[in-house]
């Protein structure tokens, strides 16, 4: 009867929100990082961030990017959420790692005397934590260990010693200091 009848007809098909970017990455102290978090669905989904972000780092949810310079070191855990109204949110725990290059800093002298006791302790700054290492002649008695220059020189041993302190944790080149180990003879 008379003409057909039509409709335009939308089937919209939603998809629930995603994450499929990875959850880690690592930046370094002091130099700018960017990590870019992908997510799909139907809509397409807003992204958010929280937790606790190092200074000098932010999170766009606009472009979902995680940038900017770290002034702190160390593991910051946070967690990113994927929303775009379609069944619950998606959420993925994510970790942020600041790397930070080894640096010496304790002196780089000390004096120990023949027949006494001594100890001296290398500090180093650095994430992950730098293991120390020595290399040069010590006096017989003076060992260095874990950090620690200990021991009791032994008898003949008096003058200076010229060592080398490594501080390595992968991170950019190794810290190194030259180190003077002076003992003295008993007055």
């Amino acid at each position: 009867v008379a003409a057909d009848a039509t409709q335009s007809f939308t089937l919209t098909v939603n998809q629930v929100a995603a994450i499929s970017s990875g959850n880690n990455t690592t930046f370094t102290f002091g130099a700018l990082g960017t990590f870019s978090v992908t997510a799909s669905g139907s809509p397409v989904p807003t992204l958010s961030e929280s937790g606790t972000l190092p200074t000098g780092v932010t999170f766009n949810a606009g472009t979902g990017t995680l940038s900017g310079t770290p002034t702190a070191s160390g593991t910051f855990p946070i967690a990113i959420t994927a929303h775009n109204g379609v069944a619950a949110d998606a959420t993925q725990s994510f970790t942020l790692t600041v790397d930070q290059n080894a640096a010496i800093s304790s002196g780089n002298n000390t004096t120990m005397t023949v027949g006494v006791a001594g100890t001296f302790s290398v500090t180093a700054t650095g994430f992950p934590a730098p293991t120390l290492s020595e290399t040069g002649a010590l006096p017989n008695g003076v060992h260095f260990s874990a950090g620690t220059l200990a021991g009791t020189a032994a008898a003949g041993t008096a003058g200076s010693y010229a060592i080398t302190i490594t501080a390595h944790n992968g991170v950019a080149a190794d810290a190194t200091q030259s180190f003077t180990l002076t003992v003295n003879q008993v007055a």
